[in-house]
């Protein structure tokens, strides 16, 4: 796989959210393959192996295995340099584990759920054309 072809991964164990979101982004972007998995242990597995060419993992926070937390937690250990969107319906802002991964700087940007595609979109052309200039 060459440096110039990047990787965006969307992990959601909500089949239809990962292929919106996939189509979504897919139409936006170029010079950029979109993944998507929803099991958070088998997208993992594929970071481990690729993690130079990931440039973004957008992750659901509750899934059955691992949560978005952890995966995030895991990913930004592998590859600092990835940015990560965690996505949730559910309220956060009391989560003390969430608070924590905000400050540690696992998560780069939160978006509730649902969120409009433009949005999703906008968020994850800057995340990664700002990735592409710092690297």
């Amino acid at each position: 796989m060459s440096n110039n072809n990047k990787i965006v991964s969307i992990v959601d164990d909500e089949l239809d959210i990962t292929k919106l979101f996939q189509d979504a982004i897919c139409g936006n972007l170029n010079g950029v393959s979109v993944v998507s998995f929803t099991n958070p242990v088998t997208a993992l597995a594929h970071f481990k192996e690729n993690k130079e060419s990931y440039v973004l993992v957008i992750s659901d926070l509750r899934m059955p295995e691992l949560n978005g937390l952890e995966l995030l937690k895991n990913i930004k250990k592998l590859n600092s340099n990835v940015r990560t969107i965690l996505t949730s319906a559910y309220e956060v802002n009391e989560d003390h584990k969430f608070q924590e991964s905000m400050k540690e700087g696992i998560i780069d940007l939160f978006l509730d759920k649902p969120v409009t595609i433009n949005r999703l979109c906008q968020k994850v052309s800057d995340m990664v054309h700002n990735q592409k200039r710092s690297s």
